[in-house]
């Protein structure tokens, strides 16, 4: 690769936060600037000036770094994610208020976490990264508070007549689906910010969208 052009892109990578986007932003601006100076060069154009001109072409590297890096930046994602977070707070406290029914079911915690840790791991270590493990932990958080609230509605069923147990079952039941979409809901968040971003984002960002490759 021309030396000119892996200068140009460390400069751009370096502003950018996520290895995995780093990874997909490298990629395609090298796909841009390879068009661009071939483009170039059948004008008549030698190598090194059309490198010159197709990086001239694609501005700033460091300005491209940083609206590439402040794309669904960190802390807005985080700053949202508490705030859906704190709203479920409240409603399942809301819930327990007035519904009269025990949220915080210790046990249901335990389980769902175990459950989930359980499915994440089912799928194998030998291709679990980070971001897999996100994604297989969304999916598992959901089956996991399936499992739970299927659990207490047998629990529920058996023991009528007994208030006590049926109070229990109940709280089993409810709050193992509950834990089981908030865990989901977390994951898929935290996934999000993950992610390597796509072609069609870069050339949004930069305002790309109508170049052809």
């Amino acid at each position: 690769m021309n030396k000119n052009i892996t200068e140009y892109l460390n400069l751009v990578c370096v502003q950018v936060k996520s290895k995995q986007r780093r990874l997909s932003t490298r990629a395609e601006l090298m796909s841009h600037i390879q068009a661009s100076v071939t483009e170039l060069k059948q004008t008549g154009m030698d190598e090194k000036n059309a490198v010159q001109t197709a990086l001239e072409r694609m501005g700033n590297p460091t300005d491209i770094g940083k609206q590439i890096s402040s794309f669904n930046a960190p802390w807005q994602n985080l700053v949202t994610m508490i705030v859906g977070i704190s709203l479920l707070v409240m409603l399942f406290i809301w819930l327990g208020a007035f519904r009269n029914i025990h949220l915080f079911n210790l046990s249901a915690l335990i389980f769902t976490i175990l459950m989930t840790s359980a499915f994440v791991l089912i799928g194998g270590l030998s291709r679990l990264t980070i971001l897999s493990a996100i994604v297989r932990g969304r999916t598992a958080a959901l089956y996991a508070g399936g499992i739970g609230m299927v659990i207490g509605v047998v629990q529920t069923l058996g023991g009528i007549g007994d208030l006590a147990t049926i109070g229990i079952g109940l709280s089993f039941c409810i709050t193992s689906i509950l834990y089981g979409l908030l865990t989901s809901a977390v994951l898929t968040s935290v996934g999000h910010l993950c992610r390597p971003l796509e072609s069609a984002e870069i050339r949004k960002i930069l305002g790309w969208e109508d170049f052809e490759l």
